[in-house]
């Protein structure tokens, strides 16, 4: 199925590919199979084509918004797009170009302050699982092995949108229209003509009537729905953190190799981070458009979706700084492990020199040149030099510490765990929850047990709760 997918893309660009500067051109449709039909624009000579496309799709479905999903930029574009689409921005096609070639991202706004009616935009760089992106059109991903990790570009999915609104369409004015841009890359190509317009047809809200602020709201929060998924990041993050981990307990890299490999991990983090942030800004921003709506349209299930989606984020982001903690914990972790390792090896050398010092000061003092000893003499004194040295050495750090217990008790005081501290198995249910082994269970049960003849409880009971407060 994947070398299908390839061989499809291969045809489709393949007049890309040699350089004829041609632009496709989908328009969404549900006359089609794909939900979209497509034109190949190399110049503005092949506008009234395009315009043939737009009209056609409105004629027959004079109710549905018009989605045109655009993979290039060339300067002629606004030619084209003029066709059968109001000027209202001038500079239509700049929009497509910075998504081509810039690397900024711009929030949802207005494109021009002179009026009402003028369409809205936004550039945004969605963010998802490299690998995620290639599984979901069943391509193979790109190994990244010999290279390490991805870096930050392959989570991006750039889209750029502008949101015209009503009277934009010169076939039908009351019709909705909306221009996505994307790059003209294989995993671009496949998530647009596989999955986009097949995602906004299948919504239930697709074709209702909006203004052109929930217009752009509900263009915003599909597109992030579609492409983005924090989870999916918080999920690879976490795995490379349980790698880091296995790896730290496990020695099994150099450590030089280890905290390199988690710096860039906090690195990619702190990328991760200001993208989230930006989603969370942009939401937050399109959330106050709510204000400009008629009150019945307030109502509508998009606003809802849209506060789910800033909680979302800020739980994100809350994880987010967890696990840049753990990792920087990890790394000082490692530190610590190296500053232990380079102790232990200097407490040895201290303890080799404790044992071999006096030993080469005797000799140093028997090799006097101007003192004439006898041989056996050096053996009489290293002797008993050799073995205080030795039970210098080992008894030392003993005494230190039997002094310091004494001089400071409180390090060998252990408090000792006492069941009432503590709520037992049981106690947190409510009264008439009865559990076999609990406390409550035990007294509720002496409190209910009935009575003997002569007025007194069984002696099994007593035994019982004597037993447990012993």
């Amino acid at each position: 199925m994947a070398s299908n997918a390839h061989r499809r893309y291969a045809r489709r660009r393949k007049s890309w590919e040699y350089g004829d500067d041609a632009i496709y051109i989908r328009v969404g449709s549900r006359r089609s199979p794909r939900h979209f039909n497509e034109v190949s624009v190399t110049g503005p000579r092949d506008a009234p084509r395009f315009a043939r496309l737009v009209g056609d799709q409105v004629r027959a479905f004079p109710h549905d918004p018009v989605i045109i999903a655009i993979n290039g930029y060339q300067p002629w574009l606004e030619e084209v797009l003029s066709s059968c689409i109001e000027d209202y921005w001038s500079d239509i096609s700049d929009l497509g170009r910075e998504v081509q070639y810039a690397g900024t991202m711009q929030f949802p706004q207005k494109a021009s302050k002179r009026g009402q009616d003028v369409p809205w935009t936004f550039i945004l760089d969605h963010m998802n699982v490299p690998q995620v992106y290639y599984w979901s059109v069943d391509m193979e991903p790109p190994s990244w092995e010999d290279e390490g990790l991805p870096e930050i570009e392959h989570y991006r999915f750039r889209v750029g949108a502008w949101e015209c609104g009503r009277g934009a369409c010169h076939f039908d004015r009351e019709v909705p229209v909306a221009i996505i841009f994307t790059r003209p890359n294989p995993v671009a190509e496949h998530v647009v003509t596989e999955l986009m317009f097949n995602y906004f047809y299948k919504d239930n809200d697709f074709d209702q009537p909006r203004e052109d602020e929930e217009g752009i709201c509900w263009l915003f929060s599909r597109l992030y729905w579609l492409l983005t998924d924090w989870q999916n990041l918080i999920s690879e993050i976490v795995i490379r953190l349980d790698e880091a981990e296995d790896n730290a307990h496990g020695r099994n890299l150099p450590v030089k190799l280890r905290t390199r490999m988690m710096h860039r991990e906090v690195d990619r983090l702190y990328e991760f981070k200001e993208y989230l942030r930006f989603h969370n800004r942009s939401f937050k921003k399109l959330q106050k458009l709510r204000d400009n709506v008629p009150e019945q349209e307030k109502k509508d299930p998009l606003w809802s979706d849209m506060d789910d989606a800033v909680e979302d984020l800020e739980q994100y982001d809350s994880t987010l700084d967890s696990l840049k903690e753990r990792f920087n914990n990890l790394i000082e972790l490692e530190f610590n492990i190296q500053n232990a390792v380079q102790s232990d090896n200097s407490s040895f050398l201290t303890v080799i020199a404790t044992l071999f010092l006096p030993l080469s000061y005797l000799a140093g003092v028997f090799g006097i040149t101007t003192i004439t000893w006898r041989p056996i003499w050096y053996l009489y004194a290293a002797i008993p030099v050799a073995v205080a040295s030795a039970t210098f050495t080992f008894l030392f750090p003993w005494v230190v510490r039997q002094v310091q217990k004494r001089l400071y008790p409180v390090e060998s005081l252990r408090i000792h765990l006492q069941r009432r501290n503590f709520t037992m198995l049981g106690d947190e249910l409510p009264s008439n929850v009865n559990v076999p082994g609990s406390r409550a269970a035990k007294v509720k049960g002496k409190a209910h047990r009935p009575a003997g003849l002569d007025g007194t409880r069984p002696r099994s009971g007593t035994r019982v709760q004597e037993k447990y407060d012993e």
